[in-house]
């Protein structure tokens, strides 16, 4: 297996922690904390393939910060070009989120900011787009094939446009209540997963293991 494919199942994995406690929000700090290491982690994969000599440490020694790696994945883009440009805008972004992680950590009159849904959900989106920019093709084919990122990162997308046209969320709530079960001896049009349908994120979760190709095609109807 290929580092690319480790960090697509860890970004899988942050990707379900979101949604295992998005309802009640118990565990979208930790998401938005794991998002932020993602983002590193692929910048780092991003310039040991362009140059498997590359190092994560300086010249005296000391680990490149999070900055120093950022100026090394803008000095692999042609000045004045698109692509850095883009990335640019992205790096702002992700800085200022790790502005943000930093402070849970670093202000303990802090401990208690808030991070919503929507903080969640515009970092990975930025992460998957970031990482689609700079790795290309090798980043789709690894994403497809990482367990369940596929579906979630469609998820994804529909909740950010539900931000913009909330009658979003009442079409995917309809797709998942006829959701059919994963138990081969039941009639094909039964609803509900295991049998029962599990409320909240719990019947999200189960929906998106179980749907398959048949669900992802149904929700990215959805995106224009």
């Amino acid at each position: 297996m290929s580092q690319l494919t480790y960090l697509m199942d860890e970004i899988c994995a942050g990707v379900e922690i979101y949604y295992t406690g998005r309802q009640g929000g118990q565990y979208l700090k930790t998401a938005f904390i794991l998002c932020d290491d993602y983002t590193e982690l692929t910048s780092k994969l991003f310039l040991l393939t362009k140059n498997p000599s590359w190092s994560d440490t300086k010249a005296n020694g000391k680990y490149k910060n999070y900055y120093d790696i950022q100026q090394n994945v803008q000095a692999e883009f042609a000045a004045g070009s698109a692509e850095l440009a883009q990335i640019q805008a992205f790096h702002t972004r992700m800085k200022a989120r790790r502005d943000r992680r930093n402070d849970f950590f670093h202000s303990t009159h802090l401990l208690d900011l808030s991070v919503t849904p929507r903080n969640c959900i515009e970092a990975f989106l930025d992460l998957l787009n970031y990482g689609e920019l700079i790795c290309g093709s090798d980043w789709t084919t690894e994403l497809q094939a990482s367990r369940n990122l596929d579906s979630l990162s469609i998820f994804l997308k529909l909740e950010h446009k539900s931000f913009s046209d909330p009658s979003i969320m009442y079409k995917v709530n309809d797709i998942l209540r006829d959701s059919r079960c994963n138990i081969s001896k039941l009639p094909r049009n039964a609803k509900g997963v295991h049998v029962a349908t599990h409320p909240e994120d719990l019947h999200l979760r189960l929906c998106v293991i179980h749907g398959g190709q048949e669900l992802r095609d149904k929700l990215s109807a959805l995106i224009p």
